[in-house]
């Protein structure tokens, strides 16, 4: 079934209402990494607030505990993170991350697969991000 849509109001309307409940958590970076815009699902993966999300970094955002940590004393380990790259606009489209953040002021491991989407809005380049978080997936008990 293909939808047709007579105003651009409408498509926009669902497109806004699809990514909002999408169980997956869904967030939009301009070209410095900083987070634009997000769903519910993102809120609730990172436990934070809309002054704690928008215009912040996803790192610092998740408190990813490897952010900033030197690999040597001339570079940064973000500079080498997967993650980096997908945001970055390199050739990986996805990527499998499992990493320890600081969520609440507690170390929690994610297990997360992530897809990064290129995007053009209104002349302006954005990477679309959605998660799937597969920690409780992957949790031994």
């Amino acid at each position: 079934m293909r939808l047709e849509f007579l105003k651009v109001d409408e498509a926009n309307g669902l497109l806004n209402q699809l990514i909002e409940h999408h169980p997956h958590a869904i967030f939009l970076t301009d070209h410095d990494f900083k987070v634009k815009y997000y769903n519910k699902s993102f809120s609730v993966l990172a436990e934070s607030s809309k002054s704690d999300i928008l215009d912040h970094e996803f790192c610092q955002i998740m408190g990813c505990t490897q952010r900033e940590k030197l690999l040597d004393p001339h570079e940064d380990l973000c500079k080498h993170c997967q993650f980096r790259n997908l945001l970055s606009g390199s050739n990986l489209s996805d990527v499998e991350l499992i990493r320890d953040f600081v969520i609440n002021n507690q170390v929690k491991t994610k297990h997360l697969r992530i897809e990064a989407h290129r995007v053009v809005m209104d002349g302006h380049k954005y990477r679309l991000m959605v998660i799937d978080d597969r920690t409780a997936k992957n949790k031994i008990d």
